[in-house]
């Protein structure tokens, strides 16, 4: 397909991609210096979620890997960085589970923080392989990993707990958004056909 016809035919997706990596490079740069007390709260699960949800395909893929890949530049990143992007790039395809799902419906919001807890539950667990794994941290043996991921709830529990708001209340404030959107519009609509007749 020619490049021009595919930017015009996607321009609203790739519009919304643009959009959620600003925000999240913003977000996650605000929360590193003003909250640093506060690892592990990361504002780039919504942004996967979303663009899995909203935009599907490789923008699933593309929004958390540019958003990881710039602020990496900055912030840097440690010895596991191949299981953080790829456990970034793996959230981004869970995602997918919900992009059929009624972006108007209050079950969308309570789907969107189910897949946030998932993806807490995934990273802490992939990432902390990869710590067991390469770190030299921890001997490699069964209670080396059970260590390693005992060491690592604190990190889990913030997670967790900034995935339950941010998401949660990110993804239920976009679905009253567009109810009233929707409501907008069909009165919009009604209003127009009545002062016509």
């Amino acid at each position: 397909m020619n490049l021009k016809i595919y930017f015009y035919q996607n321009k609203l997706k790739i519009l919304g991609a643009i959009l959620l990596v600003v925000f999240g490079i913003f977000a996650r740069f605000f929360r590193i210096h003003f909250f640093p007390e506060l690892p592990n709260v990361e504002p780039i699960t919504i942004c996967t979620l979303l663009a899995g949800a909203f935009l599907g395909g490789g923008y699933a893929l593309f929004v958390p890997l540019v958003i990881i890949a710039i602020t990496d530049m900055t912030i840097g990143n440690t010895s596991i960085l191949y299981f953080t992007w790829s456990a970034w790039a793996i959230i981004g395809l869970f995602s997918l589970i919900v992009r059929k799902s009624n972006k108007k419906s209050f079950s969308f919001g309570f789907k969107m923080a189910g897949l946030g807890v998932c993806a807490s539950l995934f990273f802490y667990l992939w990432t902390n392989f990869g710590v067991w794994l390469i770190s030299g941290m921890y001997p490699h043996t069964l209670s080396g990993l059970i260590w390693c991921y005992i060491i690592a709830l604190p990190f889990l529990k913030l997670n967790l707990f900034g995935n339950l708001i941010i998401v949660s209340v990110g993804s239920f404030v976009l679905v009253i958004t567009l109810r009233i959107y929707k409501s907008f519009k069909i009165y919009k609509f009604k209003y127009l056909k009545f002062i016509e007749n």
